[in-house]
């Protein structure tokens, strides 16, 4: 049996529910400090693979310089080292590295590190070992020191930014990306990396002209024309959603998971203001929506509006009854230190939101069930099932609604699905006998006959009762 320490569990929730929630780059955040924590975690590898694989697929191949080039401009820089006049160590780091040997490379330069330590090779090979192998702060020491002692380097300075984004201290990175191209405004590497940060921080517009830019420069690098591919994709989509998103609100102003999707895509198309204004209309609507305060809250972080930020997780945390926790009065002492930082990372260990966005998405349909929306009532079942194919209600709804549009072979199927999910559910059973009665009259009386065992809706029941009594 595997022991899960609380402080791994804490970020495995967090984890979940911000990839439930599409925070794909601050779910693989939680999820790598669950791995450094206990490496041993259940299914924490698979976990991570797929956090990377939806972060790349929303933010795009982020392929950056130290994955397209550490097998080449970086292992170059191995055959300038040598210590106490060997010439040994370069070949030896270099074969390391090409066989992918990283933590025997590691090892022999550390050693090489305590004779000649204030050498540029050796601190640009250590760092981006290190941040090969996982060892994101041993990375950022090692590159900050070459960055001291190298200043006016824009690679040092390229690769210390890219372990900074790597680690996810977005306006870190950008800081220091932006002071190299200073020193080398028409660097194509830089310009793409800088690209890289702004897609993970929404920016998509300002990541577009970056990405152009550097096509200019350098026509034929593929990487970049495909971010810039994958940057088209994701912009289309949002436009997409948002479009469809607003004619709906628009029709449905009262429809308040509407107003939260429509909020959450703005923020992700970088439309910062106009999804603060959204969202804080969909709360003053219902000032119990807890998913309104996390999305504000989130915004107002990323703009580095740290108290805005932490005035809609406090919020968020009252609403959801964890003002008593250890990690909340950390937080209030901090405050009171002004320490409103170190206050925001405590506030958020508990500003957690637990998301059941299929859950979300049945409600929704559900409302457009009730007024005759058969088709957009569909659609939104059907994308609950597609997040979460384990709730028999998506699939019972989604079969109402398919009778109403007369497709009865198919609601037939998931009628069979959702009482296979949960063989006591009542109203299926009855659902499926009505559309049974007339082709198979001995399968839908024992449709009936369990719907009346079960706790079967009053409006059903005497209808059943008169069917049942018929097939006699």
């Amino acid at each position: 049996m595997i022991i899960k320490s609380k402080q791994a569990e804490e970020h495995f929730d967090r984890g979940i529910n911000y990839f439930r929630g599409e925070f794909y780059s601050s779910a693989l955040q939680e999820f790598n400090q669950v791995k450094k924590i206990e490496p041993a975690y259940p299914n924490i590898d698979f976990i991570i693979e797929a956090a990377i694989k939806r972060n790349r697929e929303v933010a795009g191949q982020l392929t950056t310089f130290i994955e397209e080039n550490f097998d080449t401009e970086i292992q170059d820089l191995s055959d300038e080292l040598t210590v106490e006049n060997s010439s040994l160590l370069g070949p030896e780091v270099k074969a390391l590295l090409k066989r992918g040997s990283y933590s025997e490379a590691l090892r022999k330069l550390k050693e090489a590190e305590s004779v000649i330590p204030d050498s540029r090779p050796l601190l640009m090979l250590l760092g981006n070992t290190q941040r090969r192998l996982g060892f994101l702060g041993e990375a950022e020491k090692t590159l900050q020191h070459a960055a001291h002692l190298f200043p006016e380097d824009s690679e040092v300075l390229n690769n210390l930014g890219n372990v900074l984004l790597d680690m996810s201290l977005y306006k870190d990175a950008e800081d220091v990306f932006r002071t190299a191209l200073r020193l080398s405004p028409e660097n194509p590497r830089l310009l793409n990396n800088l690209g890289a940060m702004r897609m993970q921080t929404n920016n998509l517009d300002d990541a577009e002209r970056l990405f152009r830019k550097v096509i200019k420069l350098q026509p034929k690098w593929d990487t970049v024309q495909k971010n810039l591919v994958n940057l088209r994709r994701r912009i289309d989509a949002l436009d997409a959603d948002i479009e469809k998103l607003r004619a709906e609100f628009f029709k449905h102003p009262d429809y308040l998971d509407i107003g939260l999707a429509l909020g959450k895509s703005l923020f992700f198309r970088g439309y910062f203001s106009e999804a603060k204004t959204t969202l804080r209309g969909v709360l003053k609507k219902n000032p119990g929506l807890v998913a309104a305060c996390f999305y504000l809250a989130t915004i107002h972080e990323m703009c580095e509006e740290t108290d805005k930020a932490i005035e809609h997780y406090h919020l968020m945390v009252l609403k959801t009854g964890k003002d008593n926790t250890p990690e909340f009065l950390n937080y209030e002492s901090l405050m009171k230190q002004e320490f409103y930082e170190e206050a925001l990372n405590e506030l958020k260990k508990v500003a957690i939101l637990e998301l059941d966005m299929a859950a979300s998405r049945i409600n929704l349909g559900i409302r457009y069930f009730e007024d005759c929306q058969w088709e957009d009532a569909l659609r939104h079942f059907e994308a609950a099932i597609e997040i979460n194919d384990t709730y028999p209600d998506a699939f019972y709804w989604a079969a109402l609604a398919l009778i109403q549009i007369n497709d009865t072979t198919k609601a037939k199927e998931l009628l069979e699905k959702a009482i296979e999910l949960n063989p006591d559910y009542a109203d299926a059973h009855f659902q499926l006998g009505m559309l049974l009665r007339s082709k198979a009259k001995k399968k839908a009386r024992t449709h009936f006959v369990k719907a009346l065992s079960l706790n079967l809706r009053p409006s059903f029941v005497r209808i059943a009762q008169q069917l049942v009594g018929e097939q006699k």
